[in-house]
């Protein structure tokens, strides 16, 4: 892919326009130039001193590696806000479509009411409704808007347009529905979804639906709902969007003109967005009202086969606050306290290839910048000579790469930070989104008995003495009405004993004259008013085959006027698809539609109790959740996200406690019947402990002492042991060469190398020691020489410092076999001084290094 440069720096196409507005890559860039211009420097001093090896390669790895760590981080902060305002606008279309498929089916049942039906067709006579059916209509109106809440007018229309009769008599009464949908609905349609200003509503804008009225199988007229449109879309922003949020979410037609804006100052209701380009789920740059944006577009999911009116949901946020510093340093202090996590994790599952590799690359750089250091720190005490000026230019080197590795880290750190952040806000993000898909669908539950307790054929059969009821025609209601709203498993009408009178399923007629005797009998029979229903704990029961569900009940009264309770009606949620599809709908799928790298989701009560799970096999409807102590205080329609580990892998857990929907479950105390869903997104395996710092050997507590004798030593790290050798002892440390392998040859004995045309034995010296052997195929080498000259190479784990420590300081330690090993301490670290011909004695290498690898093979191997 080709790059474009900004600021000094190459990025990708998608980045480079945006660069200038992301602070923390600008910040890292200006400091990244900065250093190597100072490296810049020092390499031309060194060079034209001639103390100073050639650099130029480490240089240009740690250039190159410093445009790749600023372009992943500007395309993961890119990705991590359009993923972010993806997620918003997405919810935003799905939610809102979930809705309207909710009042398609209202429409349709409302319709053939039987109080309506009877009004209408009183009024095709001359006359008209007559007062006294008038009222009882507004009144039927009038209960229905106080169960489904999400109406705001009630209309039943003539043929001709005329209203016969309406919620809202605030509207001019000669408001007419001579409109294209009418003749729709009257053409005998489902349903008619219309949304735009309508002279039926006084001239204002409203989504109505409509549904023709048929009274002896023939059109008589035609009701209308009239949906709280601007309402919903105002519950839909608000719950999305959180106070510091920059986005605006909005709300568009088929040919982009706003519909609904979460902020109209900035993006106005009519406005038209700019066009989408690029793949559906892109983000690109447009510019609106004068100003740049960043504008992801998100069509409707669907449900259940309906994709609502063809609608859009769009999210904007401005350029120059897309990336905003404040918001990210709160993303960095959030997630900095994974940083053990990520220490631990396995991050394949977590991030791509390109950003896994960046840490190993910048470590393979600053280890050929140490080999450089070293040997270029080996060349004074090589020559004897006290070369001041070279000291000083190689500490100098030393310093700024060391300053180059901290950004490096420190970027990289917040890189990955960044990425985790993210995942934890997608977590709760679908967290959300799965409680607010069950507090909505549980509200049009609620609903739904009320309103069915209303019916005139079921109050009239309950008013009925015991051995008169006309059970079957109240069961032929019940089995209409379940035939339409299908996601019960049983409607139950029962009397005041508790014995059921009539269900809705043939298949279990058997069940009539059956006494009920759960705790949400009583409460139905006890509720005091049509606003009133039960809804029952979530356990097992008898009308739902022994399994846990939920059951909702509402009173039925008598159909005399005195409102005295004559039984109730129960309906039984089909629990296990419902929910299990709602927890679906609410994970991320792949392209198969499966759960993305696993993800999971949970239905769970406050006390621990799985409702519903997206893997029942793991965690069963009924078992129990053990909730973190730190969700069980929250508060309803609060979220949090947390890190759950499960056989040893860590997941990102998102939790949202249920906050109820609109008047269902608005109110009330915390208890440990709250819902909570919980998404379970996975992050990687993980290790029982962090890999270990590097270990650091800190030589400034030996500083000399007047015109004290001075020893030069080469110092290394090996199974995390200091050990060193003189540094008139060591030669050059290499860059990991191609070893030859010998036959039959001991363990610690690697094979041969050449050195300055010399074939020379390689020795793990871990091995050799006892101590371990290095796993990092790009161990140092370090190529040291004996008193007798014998040549051979160490593989040791890490260079360190090269250094002088006054000779008195170093004590010696006897080790059997004569070998003259000696101690340096500083601070808490503790460093052995090798004998080099010990080690030659050792390692069994008898013979100088040879030009010929058989040779030498012959003396290691007699």
């Amino acid at each position: 892919m080709k790059k474009i440069w900004r600021r000094g720096m190459p990025f990708s196409p998608e980045v480079a326009p945006l660069v200038s507005r992301m602070p923390a890559v600008d910040e890292y860039r200006e400091s990244l130039l900065r250093l190597q211009g100072v490296w810049d420097s020092l390499s031309m001093l060194g060079q034209m001193s001639g103390t100073l090896p050639d650099i130029g390669a480490t240089r240009a790895a740690f250039q190159s590696l410093s445009e790749d760590l600023l372009d992943s981080l500007g395309r993961t902060l890119l990705a991590n806000v359009a993923q972010r305002m993806r997620s918003q606008a997405q919810v935003a279309i799905d939610i809102l479509v979930r809705n309207l498929f909710e009042r398609t089916a209202d429409i349709g049942f409302l319709s053939t009411d039987s109080q309506l039906r009877d009004a209408v067709r009183a009024g095709k006579s001359a006359e008209g409704i007559d007062a006294a059916s008038l009222r009882a209509l507004r009144a039927r109106f009038a209960e229905y808007a106080a169960k489904y809440t999400v109406y705001d007018d009630v209309i039943a229309l003539a043929p001709d347009g005329r209203v016969l009769a309406r919620l809202d008599d605030s509207i001019d009464a000669r408001a007419t529905g001579r409109e294209p949908w009418l003749a729709q609905a009257l053409q005998g349609a489902p349903y008619v979804e219309h949304f735009g200003a309508s002279a039926l509503m006084g001239g204002r804008r409203a989504l109505l639906y409509a549904a023709a009225i048929r009274v002896d199988e023939r059109i008589e007229g035609v009701l209308c709902l009239s949906f709280r449109f601007d309402d919903e879309m105002h519950a839909i922003f608000s719950q999305l969007l959180e106070p510091r949020d920059r986005s605006v979410i909005v709300l568009s037609d088929a040919r982009g003109a706003v519909l609904a804006s979460s902020d109209p100052w900035q993006v106005p209701v009519g406005a038209p967005l700019p066009p989408a380009t690029g793949a559906p789920s892109a983000h690109q740059l447009a510019r609106f009202a004068g100003r740049e944006y960043l504008l992801v577009h998100a069509a409707a999911t669907g449900y259940e086969g309906y994709g609502g009116p063809g609608w859009s949901a769009h999210a904007l946020v401005p350029v120059d606050q897309a990336f905003d510093t404040a918001e990210l340093q709160d993303a960095m202090t959030a997630a900095a306290d994974a940083d053990d996590l990520l220490a631990r994790l396995d991050t394949r599952e977590l991030f791509g290839e390109a950003l896994r590799t960046i840490p190993t690359q910048a470590r393979h750089i600053q280890r050929d910048l140490s080999r450089v250091l070293w040997n270029g720190r080996l060349r004074p005490a090589g020559e004897g000579t006290s070369n001041a000026f070279a000291a000083t230019l190689l500490r100098e080197v030393g310093q700024t790469g060391e300053r180059i590795r901290q950004v490096f880290e420190q970027a990289i750190a917040n890189l990955h930070r960044s990425t985790l952040n993210a995942v934890f806000d997608e977590a709760r993000h679908h967290a959300r989104l799965a409680i607010d898909i069950v507090d909505r669908n549980l509200y049009e539950r609620a609903n739904d008995c009320r309103w069915w307790a209303l019916d005139g054929v079921l109050r009239g059969v309950l008013s009925q003495p015991a051995g008169q009821r006309d059970a079957a025609r109240a069961a032929a209601v019940l089995q209409r009405i379940n035939g339409l709203y299908t996601v019960y498993a049983l409607l139950v009408l029962f009397d005041t004993d508790g014995r059921i009178v009539a269900v809705s399923d043939p298949a279990e007629q058997s069940r009539c004259g059956e006494l009920l005797d759960a705790p949400w009998v009583r409460e139905t029979l006890a509720l005091r008013d049509a606003q009133q229903h039960v809804e029952s704990a979530h356990a097992a029961s008898d009308l739902y085959g022994g399994r846990p569900t939920f059951v909702h009940g509402a009173a039925l009264r008598a159909d005399d006027g005195s409102a005295a309770v004559v039984g109730g009606i129960a309906i039984v949620f089909d629990g296990e698809p419902q929910f299990a599809a709602m927890l679906r709908d609410a994970l991320p799928l792949d392209a198969q539609g499966a759960p993305s790298h696993g993800a999971a989701a949970l239905l769970v009560t406050r006390a621990g109790t799985v409702v519903a799970s997206s893997n029942t096999a793991r965690w069963p409807v009924g078992s129990g959740w053990s909730v973190p102590a730190d969700w069980q205080a929250l508060a309803r329609g609060v979220s949090a996200s947390s890190v759950i580990h499960l056989d040893g892998v860590a997941w990102s857990a998102g939790c949202s406690v249920s906050g109820g929907y609109r008047e269902y479950h608005a109110e009330g105390s915390v208890g440990p019947h709250d819902l909570f869903s919980v998404a379970l997104l996975k992050l990687g395996a993980v290790q029982s402990q962090a890999p270990a710092a590097p270990l650091v050997f800190d030589n400034a507590a030996t500083p000399p002492r007047g015109k004290e004798p001075l020893l030069s030593i080469a110092s290394f790290l090996c199974a995390g042991q200091w050990l060193g050798v003189p540094s008139t002892a060591a030669l050059q440390a290499l860059q990991p060469p191609r070893i030859a392998a010998l036959p039959n040859a001991p363990a610690h004995l690697l094979g041969m190398l050449e050195f300055e045309g010399l074939l020379l034995p390689v020795v793990d010296l871990g091995v050799l020691r006892g101590t371990g052997t290095a796993t990092d195929p790009q161990a140092a080498l370090v190529v040291v020489q004996g008193s007798r000259g014998q040549r051979f190479a160490m593989r040791v784990d890490e260079l360190g410092p090269v250094f002088e420590v006054a000779s008195a300081r170093v004590q010696s330690l006897a080790r059997p076999g004569g070998a003259q090993e000696r101690l340096v301490s500083s601070h808490q670290r503790m460093l052995i001084l090798m004998d080099v011909d010990a080690l030659v004695a050792q390692a069994g290498i008898a013979a100088l290094a040879v030009p010929d690898v058989t040779a030498v093979a012959e003396v290691a191997l007699a």
